[in-house]
């Protein structure tokens, strides 16, 4: 398990101790079975096998066989889990594409170690701790760049074409990765949410910002694909969102558990949000989506989503020696790390555990008493979903923002941008990348000459403006929710 878990096993701690107390596991009449049954299989296996990889066998059948979303993690396991619901990793904080001389920045994070030092979208890092990255994958050369918090990388980067390297040293930390996405389109604001992780509240509270100094209130608020994550950021962003009164409410099955009602505290909202949904939109999103469409804040076009209305909560498992020590110290044979902490104070620690069980506890009910539990939430406006074009995902393409022109064998982040805009409309290209190649320039001729530009296969700023161009016509005639939205919104 990585360093930063430690801050992550203090927070689930947190947000557990809130939810629900722990619940004690039972002395069973089976204790001398499983033991037999693991004596067996140590002596019958043709390979060594250790009693703690039996012991988590053992308790990934035990919990694997409930639902979908109970399950057993070792400590490894529950690490990255843990991370990932907090929206971070260690490293430096850039998003990255292969190109031929090793990989090109495509994003630099927001508050990273890459953007304090300067790195910059369409650098290419050609070095990475004095190793020629050219030719080696993308993942690879991420796994180099990647590391512990408060360690160095060295890289070699190439910057607007320049023959020399510039050598830039990074510490690396904790790197906060935004779930949020956003554009205005008009007197509308875009926002995708990706998923519910430990900041997205935080991250869609900027989005809301820029929406107050344009001076906004239209928001088209993208829930598709989003699988959800943690209920308190789905009731954050709802405050935003939402008119005083319920926003969910959580019912656990143990009569000693407390259900939890969340609450809006908002007297008049000031945005009007119209949220796409789909059937890939589940749990954390079908609550935000019920609020607004109960509270009548706003509607839901799209799809009926998934039918997720049950919660987990994630609990430590104590290993046997530590179950054992604990039990002599203070005569009580809990199994769960938390309460023991609920119980006796004792803060248990990483090496006493084994692993954690994320466990399904109890369901919830949407603002109006809805229980949406595989069922779903429909909507207000039902539109069908929208289809990959040549494999590309229409909203997933980013508008080219760059001034600087490219030219043949030229990279950038808005070559590929406009390599997947011209394979939308259908050019003969190759799979899009950074890299302006013969094919992408003879595409490039002709999509000028369509446009009245003159004809040279560059990509210079007169292109860019009219890809952008295409790239809004193209989402609005593929992407019939997102265009459904805005003309309800009245955008038209």
């Amino acid at each position: 398990m990585k360093k930063c878990n430690k801050t992550a096993i203090a927070l689930i701690l947190v947000l557990v101790l809130q939810f629900i107390p722990a619940v004690p596991v039972q002395a069973g009449g089976y204790s001398d079975y499983l033991e037999q049954v693991m004596n067996m299989a140590k002596e019958r296996y043709y390979q060594d096998v250790s009693e703690e990889e039996l012991l988590k066998g053992a308790l990934r059948g035990i919990f694997n066989s409930m639902d979908e979303y109970t399950t057993f993690y070792d400590l490894d396991e529950a690490g990255n889990f843990l991370n990932s619901m907090q929206g971070n990793y260690q490293g430096i904080g850039v998003e990255i594409s292969g190109v031929p001389e090793g990989v090109i920045v495509v994003r630099v994070f927001e508050n990273s170690p890459a953007e304090g030092a300067g790195i910059l979208p369409d650098d290419i890092i050609a070095r990475v701790d004095g190793i020629d990255v050219g030719g080696m994958t993308a993942q690879d050369i991420s796994n180099l760049i990647r590391g512990e918090s408060g360690t160095y990388v060295e890289l070699g980067i190439i910057r607007g074409g320049a023959k020399e390297l510039i050598t830039v040293r990074v510490q690396r930390g904790s790197v906060n990765i935004s779930p949020v996405k956003w554009m205005v389109h008009g007197d509308v604001m875009y926002i995708r949410l990706e998923s519910f992780s430990g900041n997205s509240s935080r991250f869609f509270d900027q989005a809301l910002r820029e929406m107050d100094d344009r001076g906004l209130v239209k928001m088209i608020l993208d829930l598709r694909n989003n699988p959800g994550g943690e209920v308190a950021q789905a009731v954050a962003i709802a405050r935003r969102l939402v008119r005083n009164g319920v926003i969910t409410k959580l019912d656990f099955k143990a009569e000693y558990a407390r259900d939890i009602t969340y609450y809006s505290f908002l007297y008049k909202p000031k945005y009007i949000p119209a949220v796409l949904i789909n059937g890939n939109s589940a749990s954390a999103s079908e609550i935000l989506a019920s609020a607004i469409q109960d509270s009548k804040d706003g509607f839901l076009v799209g799809t009926k989503t998934y039918g997720k209305g049950v919660v987990q909560n994630m609990y430590p498992v104590l290993k046997p020696e530590a179950y054992e020590k604990y039990a002599a110290l203070y005569g009580e044979n809990i199994i769960d790390g938390y309460k023991w902490a609920n119980n006796h104070g004792v803060v248990v620690a990483e090496s006493d555990l084994i692993g954690w069980v994320k466990i399904t506890t109890g369901h919830y009910l949407t603002r109006n008493g809805r229980a949406i539990h595989n069922i779903g939430v429909l909507p207000d406006f039902e539109v069908e979903d929208y289809e990959l074009v040549n494999g590309i995902d229409i909203q997933s393409i980013k508008p080219l923002e760059h001034d600087n022109d490219i030219l043949l064998n030229g990279v950038g982040n808005d070559v590929y941008s406009a390599e997947k805009i011209l394979a939308v409309k259908g050019a003969e290209i190759d799979t899009p990348d950074n890299v302006l190649d013969q094919k992408t320039s003879d595409a490039l001729v002709l999509f000028q000459k369509e446009k009245g530009i003159p004809a040279t296969g560059v990509l210079d700023r007169a292109t860019k403006a009219a890809l952008n161009e295409e790239l809004t016509a193209l989402r609005l005639n593929i992407d019939r929710q997102y265009s459904k939205a805005l003309e309800l919104l009245g955008y038209f």
